[in-house]
């Protein structure tokens, strides 16, 4: 939610949308300690006080083993929180990103909203360090202009601990902004978020 589009739900919020967060995989025993899982709720819910989410919904299904649950199943976990929300726009994840939980998220949302029950805007966004290193471009044709929410992007960033990185890194507050002026700069503006 932070790096594919925490300057967007900052926007939202400051124009008085309601903003929910769906978090569709969590971490798992053995693999993450209790201790790690624990920690990672408390930062959540930090993230949310500082970016103003309404609530945030957990599918609770295992990170990284995506690819393992039925489609079924993972489509019933999302739609039944889209029935739910009922939003008008979702923001979800590139469908070439690195990371294969976020292709297997990508397919389930697609499928989620098609046109025949649902008339929702689907804007995918990229992820720093998964969407660039994966094998597939991405050209944005939707720019959010985020100029005066960059820095309060970057400090909801900062409370997840174990996602800050150092740079040259782009999951840094330097990459963040880094991406963020070269999405601006496309569009001749300062800041900007980018979607297709």
């Amino acid at each position: 939610e932070i790096l594919g589009c925490g300057g967007t739900i900052l926007k939202h919020v400051s124009s008085g949308d309601n903003v929910y967060v769906c978090i569709v995989t969590t971490s798992y025993s053995p693999k993450w300690s209790k201790a790690y899982r624990e920690e990672k709720l408390v930062e959540a819910r930090s993230v949310d006080k500082i970016l103003g989410i309404k609530h945030r919904f957990y599918c609770n299904l295992n990170t990284a083993r995506l690819n393992l649950v039925d489609s079924s199943e993972m489509n019933d976990r999302i739609y039944k929180v889209i029935r739910e929300v009922n939003p008008g726009i979702i923001y979800t994840h590139f469908k070439g990103d690195i990371h294969e939980d976020h292709r297997v998220i990508f397919n389930s949302v697609m499928t989620c909203t098609r046109p025949i029950e649902n008339h929702i805007s689907v804007r995918c966004f990229e992820t720093l360090s998964s969407t660039e290193w994966g094998s597939e471009g991405f050209y944005p044709n939707l720019y959010i202009n985020i100029d005066g929410f960059v820095e309060k992007k970057i400090k909801a960033f900062l409370e997840y601990k174990s996602e800050v990185k150092e740079y040259p890194h782009p999951r840094s507050p330097e990459g963040i902004r880094t991406l963020s002026k070269k999405r601006g700069s496309d569009i001749c503006i300062k800041n900007a978020e980018s979607f297709i």
